[in-house]
């Protein structure tokens, strides 16, 4: 019976480092995962900041404006630039969307470094 006790001493040692690398690795995942919400949300908050400026400039052009064809040109460079960051905002919102999905890929893939292209899927 003691010869058996080493055995299952190494058994239950192996068991436990397996378990200790998966969950380190599941903490390393989870991590990323985090940290890339936490870069979108950051981003999101500057383009909110970016919009909010955008109206301010446009309200203040518009208050100085003399007339109704200087108001018809700011109000049209108002829609330019809001039809440029609606376009930047697709764009960022699919690599965003991508970047997010990598995360959850790797932390459902054990930790193994994968990563999803919607190029890849077509």
């Amino acid at each position: 019976m003691t010869n058996r006790e080493p055995i299952a001493s190494a058994t239950t040692r192996n068991i436990l480092q397996i378990g200790t690398e998966r969950f380190e690795s599941l903490m390393e995942v989870h991590k990323k995962l985090l940290d890339t919400f936490g870069q979108v949300q950051r981003e999101r908050i500057a383009r909110t900041l970016e919009e909010t400026k955008l109206a301010s400039d446009f309200a203040a052009k518009v208050a100085s404006a003399r007339s109704i064809p200087d108001i018809m040109a700011i109000y049209q460079e108002w829609l330019a630039k809001c039809g440029e960051l609606t376009a930047g905002d697709g764009r960022k919102f699919l690599h965003d969307s991508q970047k997010v999905a990598n995360a959850a890929l790797s932390l459902l893939s054990n930790g193994a470094d994968r990563t999803w292209s919607a190029s890849s899927n077509a």
